[in-house]
């Protein structure tokens, strides 16, 4: 590898934290929405390079007792931390690797029905990202899944252009008073860009979006040795000239983003015979800078007919609030905003129904039993299937390729579990039974240390009391609950 990103990764870790987009119970969907018969993550073998501590790949290997792990990584350090992790919280189901992919060797006949490369592609020099494609074409099992992510242009023109800039004016004699590193110089640039006109208020937008990254992810990403965009025409040209087959996005939703217009999906249809195209137009109309791909092997078998039993298998939730309107059900986002409306008699009794199960995730073969025993006369299941995908796609519930259940009550006597307890300790985020992660503050991480099951709940309440007095302690563990946190 280069040697500025030689430098950087054994210097310091990557920040430890989870990736929803990447966790396989919601790829696996997406692949087999794209057609692929695709392995059931619990029983994988699933390989994260780039694995950084482990933090996004131990939870997985928790969930998962009967599947195999591996992560490799650059980083001597983050590669002890996640051994010493899995040491220390009981997990023999993973194993780390310190080691340069193109060195990487799992062994003969070894193939992974799932491959995480996340934040890597973009970040490292051209014969590595070759070495990551190739190695995903050879070692990719007959159903297996590659996530691969990387910036994307035209979006991030503006952001390399702010980082070009920062680092020139971190270095110039004249720019003093502005600051003596990159992250001085963009608070400063936000200051002055201001919001009088539109552009300048994407500016600053842009600004504040990179500012409130902490110094230690800056230096990985935007501020990395080696930060490459590509278009989503160039990346996928060059992962089909080396045997990859693009499935689509990690996350349905992100195929047709929900800030373009059902104007805009109208005038689109004509490029609907030529998805590449399509997905290059989207780019453009939305400025995207991101992207997270899945793809298989080119020799993969596909069938694009999807069943409706496949459909029901699926789980689902709803990460909106469900509301009652005058003729039917309105679903709300976090900031209050309505994002949906549905009159139609089965759609409003699906989504009434979903409200039932909170966070939790449920087959949705099992809402349909219910909701087939609910009404009177009940609604016309048959074109479920096809509302389920639609409104995922829509980003209006998430589908994941297994349930996910727990007991949202505060226990009597809470325990975070000791994978949760080793992030808290470390000052890390606690990631949920969704993969999300959560991160407290350290006065909250203070008392989520004392949740290991031995300290009954008024106990704790007392006791986070004297940590931080004015935090509503009862609420909080019932937040903690509502995302599956507690062990069983």
């Amino acid at each position: 590898m280069s040697d500025p990103v030689h430098a950087l990764y054994q210097a310091s870790t990557y920040p430890a934290v989870s990736h929803p987009s990447t966790d396989p119970a919601a790829t696996a969907v997406a692949a087999k929405l794209a057609g692929l018969d695709v392995t059931l993550p619990s029983q994988a073998r699933i390989l994260d390079i780039g694995c950084a501590s482990g933090h996004n790949l131990l939870p997985l290997a928790a969930r998962w007792p009967d599947s195999r792990f591996a992560g490799i990584d650059y980083s001597p350090a983050g590669i002890e931390e996640a051994r010493e992790t899995a040491r220390v919280t009981g997990l023999t189901n993973v194993e780390f690797f310190h080691a340069d992919l193109r060195e990487f060797d799992p062994g003969e006949g070894v193939a992974y029905d799932f491959i995480i490369a996340h934040g890597l592609y973009s970040w490292v020099p051209p014969e590595v990202r070759q070495t990551l494609l190739d190695f995903c074409r050879a070692r990719l099992s007959p159903g297996g899944v590659a996530l691969i992510s990387y910036n994307t242009l035209p979006g991030w023109s503006l952001r390399k252009s702010i980082v070009d800039l920062a680092t020139l004016l971190a270095r110039r004699p004249a720019a003093a008073e502005i600051g003596g590193d990159p992250e001085a110089v963009l608070g400063y640039l936000a200051g002055a860009a201001g919001n009088h006109n539109p552009y300048a208020r994407h500016l600053t937008s842009v600004l504040h979006d990179m500012f409130g990254k902490s110094d230690s992810i800056l230096m990985f990403d935007d501020f990395g040795p080696i930060n490459e965009p590509r278009t989503f025409l160039e990346f996928t040209g060059h992962a089909a000239s080396s045997g990859l087959r693009y499935l689509g996005e990690s996350q349905l939703a992100e195929n047709f983003p929900a800030s373009l217009s059902r104007e805009a999906e109208e005038m689109l249809k004509p490029l609907a015979g030529d998805p590449p195209a399509l997905q290059q137009m989207i780019d453009v109309l939305t400025n995207r800078t991101f992207r997270s791909s899945l793809f298989c092997r080119e020799d993969a078998a596909l069938d694009p007919r999807i069943s409706p039993a496949t459909v029901l298998d699926f789980s689902v939730r709803c990460p909106h609030v469900t509301q009652p309107s005058a003729d039917g059900i309105r679903l709300i986002d976090r900031e209050g905003g309505e994002v949906a409306g549905f009159t139609d008699p089965l759609a409003v009794a699906f989504f009434s129904e979903l409200s039932k199960t909170k966070t939790q995730s449920v087959p949705v073969h099992e809402v349909a039993a219910r909701l087939a025993m609910a009404g009177d006369p009940a609604p016309c299941l048959s074109p479920l299937p096809r509302l389920v995908v639609d409104a995922a796609r829509r980003g209006l519930v998430l589908l994941r390729i297994e349930p996910v259940r727990f007991d949202d009550a505060t226990p009597t006597f809470p325990d975070l579990g000791p994978l949760r307890l080793s992030a808290a300790r470390k000052g890390r985020s606690l990631v949920d039974l969704h993969h999300a992660p959560y991160g407290p503050d350290d006065a909250r991480r203070r008392i989520a240390l004392l949740m290991d099951g031995s300290l009954a709940t008024e106990e704790l309440a007392a006791r986070a009391k004297t940590i931080l007095p004015n935090l509503d302690f009862h609420a909080w563990s019932a937040y903690l609950a509502s995302r599956g946190m507690f062990v069983p």
